[in-house]
């Protein structure tokens, strides 16, 4: 495997913003020099990805592309960001869909019969990675590819145990042969915030709205996130509501219903308008 030696930056210091950057830059250029095929931006839509496609271009890297993972159960606003934002950042978006692989997310819930969980994310897996394996092999061949994505370990303490901070490049335990490449991994959130300001670039709107970017349902997204959706869509459930009825299990973590939270939301919104 490539190795690439961090710089074990102090996590939570604004100061060390250039620092990050000039060591996201390094390992761009490294990996870049390493490869006879495209470096593939995993792009979201967030700020992390569009923080990424700056600095790859930064690093003045040319041959680059974008891909962007359709889960199927995105939030609307996020697939037409991304292709309003290939096309005004002049780089080539490509786009995955679930049909590449096994089916959209409901398919695959009456195969499990079982929720997605923060142990067991088979909707991540099967709606996302697998069919952009297929579809990046479709394009590029079975040969090695680098994939530049968003993951900060300082986003919680479960990512802080899974990343170690030298962890800036590993195998790909879904693509073999390739690489997961982590460049702003020693970045904070405000690191990101800045960044972004700095270099004005803009966001989908949709993580000042709800706080989340990308998918409306999540094994890890917390009730919040949730009411905050109900409130502006509140149909956007009900598939999901129905399917809490045919397993009898709650789809939130912390054992909690859908339908709950959704009753909940429109009964503060009827006393509200009352």
């Amino acid at each position: 495997m490539p190795e690439y030696t961090s710089l074990k930056l102090p996590g939570i210091d604004e100061f060390f913003l250039e620092q990050r950057i000039n060591e996201a830059l390094g390992l761009i250029r490294y990996v870049s020099s390493l490869s006879d095929k495209p470096l593939i931006i995993q792009f979201s839509g967030g700020r992390d990805s569009l923080t990424l496609v700056d600095l790859v271009r930064k690093a003045e890297v040319i041959n680059f592309l974008c891909c962007y993972m359709v889960s199927g159960i995105d939030f609307q606003e996020s697939v037409e960001f991304a292709t309003s934002m290939g096309r005004e950042l002049g780089v080539t978006m490509l786009f995955s869909h679930p049909s590449a692989h096994k089916g959209g997310f409901f398919e695959r819930l009456a195969y499990f019969r079982r929720w997605p969980t923060v142990q067991s994310t088979w909707c991540s897996r099967d709606l996302k990675i697998r069919p952009q394996v297929k579809t990046l092999q479709q394009n590029f061949g079975r040969g090695t590819l680098y994939k530049l994505n968003g993951v900060r370990r300082w986003e919680s303490g479960r990512r802080r145990v899974l990343y170690p901070s030298s962890r800036l490049i590993s195998p790909d335990p879904e693509h073999k042969g390739s690489f997961q490449v982590q460049p702003l991994l020693n970045w904070t959130g405000a690191d990101v915030e800045n960044y972004l300001k700095m270099k004005g670039l803009p966001s989908s709107g949709l993580y000042k709205r709800y706080g989340v970017s990308g998918c409306f349902y999540c094994p890890f997204y917390q009730t919040s996130i949730y009411r905050g959706v109900l409130r502006s869509l509140p149909n956007i459930y009900d598939e999901f509501i129905e399917w809490e009825g045919k397993l009898q299990a709650p789809s939130v973590i912390g054992e909690i219903y859908l339908r709950d939270l959704k009753a909940e939301v429109l009964s503060g919104m009827r006393t509200s308008n009352a």
